[in-house]
């Protein structure tokens, strides 16, 4: 058996040892493929295998591998992904909205753009504190097309950043953003049918790929379930009454702890109102890792994509920032209807848009 192997990445080949994880290899040997979590979970390092196999990290689609899991198990040919436009901008904290008790809707304004695909983070840093990374998301009010990013953060107890907002982190606070990272972003062009998995602020990207969606397609059909362990972990009301304007939208908003509020709000997990899928469906899942975890199985399964981003806890030296709860709160839903019965009648023209981005 060979101890080492002939491995090409965009034109450029080397020898690369056997076992060996190809992105600690392909950057031992001058390569530059660009990375960000090295766990797997954002998918900046996804590369297609052309020819040969790996052992191990296998992505979204078929022949897409995660270069900082995969393993190194004979001669391969790979077409790596060109680094992504990551930039560093600064900005102004310039709007604070309070989305629910614990939520806080963040608008930065910066001083240039930040282009990015719908579903992508960053890193943010606010002037003396430590930087997070939070999905960049749609305002739910506001203008979408001035030079502002926004984000749903949960203002964590104990936090060293998320729980001075409103207090010490006030509007008009120095920002830096760096990004933008993931691969779990929107795809156009296509005409699969869209299933939107979300538990808490897993909705943040979620929704932001909603939009997308129906921006470039408003007919498109699409299935939206929006989950959390509670009814007061549901925070994106005002978000799927917009959305349910759409006849070609199903929203199934989802807690698993009974309660009586309202019966538009489903008992269970968003993995028990998937609907039959199909191998030409695309699903993105965003939040819990277990939730996402259990998505990405089911739909490898019956061979249809899934675009994942799991939140992931990030501790500092004084308190737990826990990502997967980035925002947290309630959902405001009318009683008089079930979720079913969420979309309104069509809006008088199909293309006009109730949402702008």
């Amino acid at each position: 058996m060979a101890r080492s192997h002939h491995i090409t990445i965009n034109g450029k080949s080397f020898l690369a040892r056997r076992g060996e994880v190809l992105l600690d290899s392909a950057l031992s040997n001058g390569i530059d493929l660009p990375y960000d979590c090295r766990a797997g979970h954002c998918g900046t390092c996804c590369v297609r295998l052309v020819s040969g196999e790996m052992q191990g990290g296998e992505g979204a689609e078929p022949g897409v591998v995660h270069a900082c899991q995969c393993r190194i198990v004979g001669d391969a040919v790979i077409e790596g992904n060109q680094r992504s436009e990551v930039r560093a901008v600064e900005g102004v904290l310039s709007s604070l909205r309070a989305l629910s008790p614990e939520v806080m809707e963040v608008g930065i304004r910066t001083d240039r753009a930040l282009p990015y695909h719908a579903g992508q983070y960053a890193q943010v840093r606010f002037s003396g504190y430590p930087s997070r990374p939070f999905s960049i998301t749609h305002p739910l009010n506001g203008n979408p097309m001035s030079r502002s990013v926004w984000f749903h953060v949960r203002r964590m107890k104990g936090g060293r950043v998320t729980s001075l907002l409103g207090k010490r982190i006030k509007p008009g606070h120095r920002v830096k953003l760096t990004g933008p990272y993931g691969s779990a972003h929107f795809r156009p062009n296509q005409d699969s049918r869209m299933i939107l998995v979300a538990t808490n602020t897993g909705f943040a990207p979620i929704w932001s790929i909603a939009v997308a969606g129906l921006r470039e397609n408003p007919e498109r059909m699409m299935m939206i379930i929006a989950g959390g362990r509670t009814i007061e972990s549901l925070y994106m009301g005002p978000a799927l009454a917009q959305l349910a304007r759409f006849p070609n939208v199903q929203i199934v908003p989802v807690c698993s702890t009974p309660q009586a509020l309202t019966a538009a709000v489903k008992l269970g997990r968003p993995t028990d109102y998937l609907p039959r899928l199909l191998p030409t469906d695309v699903l993105y899942a965003c939040g819990a890792p277990g939730m996402v975890d259990s998505i990405k199985s089911i739909a490898a399964h019956v061979g249809a994509v899934c675009y994942a981003d799991p939140f992931l806890p990030t501790t500092d030296d004084t308190a737990a920032e826990n990502i997967l709860t980035r925002a947290m709160g309630w959902l405001a839903l009318p009683t008089s209807r079930q979720t079913t019965q969420l979309t309104p009648d069509r809006p008088r023209n199909r293309r006009e848009q109730p949402m702008q981005v």
